[in-house]
């Protein structure tokens, strides 16, 4: 994997990977979205949905063997859910809060992780693998934990290299190297001409060019931003530099999670996009972008940007890994799978100033309020959203998948309680 995080913590974006081998979940959402028992086994709330009691699952075992307890379920709950009380009484959770929580389920499917607290002080989880190794930032190495409460899982141990670049993942692929690795829109025909799979999520990436928040006392002119943004023919992009993959946006949250990413306009308009650079003072016409080395297909959509710019009157130079560029293209993933939630985390990400109020940022936020607040945090095109690209993963043919569960989730995390190797038996 290309991230190279320093720790395995359950709270740390660039590890969310990782921590889905070691840490659960109360709840799980299934392939078709519905909420189901993990480590609840069942959960009721009032009519309001202001009080939720979840009852947990008898005999689970941390890694170093100690209980479940509601207690610790509480304590790891807790930070999670600000301004909400999260107690525990007995072998239940219940949780509390002012106002209605009607997708609590959701935020507890995805970002309530489980975890203790070892002897050595660090985490421990209750999950299909446990941590038996760890060099910060160049290596991983999980083993099955024989005593899960699900079964054993079927692979003996998994061995994850960290801060490794796309280039090197394809090769370690076809080399017979590896069995799973990080996959671009533009390795899915390659990958399928070998005979590998592949394995995507919904598409929860953002790709999108971002302008640096402006100097103390400037605003920075919103007419070269305009014209940058009217200038891109995404569909071209789309069908050559990402072979189809993903789709084509102008929002930042991606269709399957808002419902209204159509309502924001893709389509470029030249006209419009010379008449607001005509009108710009010649220095202001040209501007450096840059880009991450190691980001998909992120060199290709940068000099294609500069080419479409230049069909607009503006001059963009292309300069990878340059902090000091006036634009950047960034990917950015969804965290959430509630729309508030992701919203507002990808806001924080993009260092937008975000206009989300505190009643929308909460769970139960209606599409239009949504709506109005991305609305919002695109005016004036600080952020440019261009594709909602799937994580894609680039498999070897003797990884195998028991039953109908994916290997992944929507949001690209994996789920390898279920995968086994040819060879062996399930």
């Amino acid at each position: 994997m290309r991230a190279a995080p320093p720790a395995l913590d359950p709270a740390a974006q660039d590890a969310a990977s990782l921590a889905s081998l070691v840490f659960e979940t109360l709840v799980r959402i299934d392939a078709a979205g519905a909420p189901q028992p993990w480590l609840a086994l069942s959960w009721q709330h009032d009519a309001a949905a202001k009080r939720w009691q979840f009852t947990l699952r008898p005999g689970v075992k941390f890694h170093d063997g100690s209980p479940l307890t509601a207690a610790a379920v509480a304590a790891s709950l807790q930070p999670v859910l600000p301004g909400v009380a999260v107690t525990a009484a007995g072998d239940a959770v219940a949780i509390r809060a002012s106002r209605p929580l009607p997708d609590l389920l959701i935020d507890l499917a995805h970002a309530g992780l489980i975890f203790g607290r070892n002897s050595e002080g660090g985490f421990t989880g209750t999950g299909p693998f446990r941590l038996t190794a760890f060099e910060a930032g160049r290596r991983a190495t999980f083993s099955a934990n024989q005593d899960y409460w699900g079964g054993r899982p079927f692979l003996d141990a998994i061995d994850v290299q960290l801060g490794r670049g796309p280039r090197d993942q394809l090769a370690d692929l076809e080399l017979g190297k590896a069995d799973v690795v990080e996959a671009g829109p533009t390795d899915v025909r390659r990958a399928s001409e070998h005979g590998r799979t592949i394995w995507s999520s919904s598409a929860a990436s953002l790709i999108a060019l971002l302008f640096p928040p402006p100097l103390p006392g400037r605003t920075g002119d919103a007419r070269v931003r305009e014209a940058l943004a009217l200038s891109i023919d995404r569909a071209a992009m789309h069908t050559v530099l990402l072979q189809k993959q993903g789709e084509i946006t102008a929002a930042l949250l991606p269709q399957w999670i808002s419902g209204y990413a159509f309502a924001f306009p893709a389509a470029p308009d030249l006209p419009r996009a010379r008449t607001l650079a005509s009108a710009l003072p010649p220095a202001a016409r040209t501007l450096t972008l840059t880009y991450d080395s190691a980001m998909r297909a992120g060199r290709s959509l940068a000099d294609r940007v500069a080419v479409n710019a230049r069909d607009a009157g503006l001059n963009v130079q292309v300069a990878p890994q340059n902090p000091h560029a006036d634009v950047r293209l960034v990917e950015v993933r969804l965290d959430s799978l509630d729309p508030a939630q992701a919203l507002a985390g990808l806001a924080a990400a993009l260092g937008l100033q975000s206009p989300v109020t505190p009643a929308h940022a909460e769970s139960g936020a209606s599409p239009a309020a949504l709506y109005e607040d991305e609305r919002k945090l695109l005016e004036g095109c600080r952020a440019i959203p261009l594709f909602h690209l799937p994580i894609l993963y680039g498999v070897a043919g003797r990884v195998r998948v028991y039953g109908t569960a994916p290997p992944i989730t929507r949001l690209g995390d994996w789920r390898f309680g279920n995968v086994w190797l040819s060879g062996t038996a399930p």
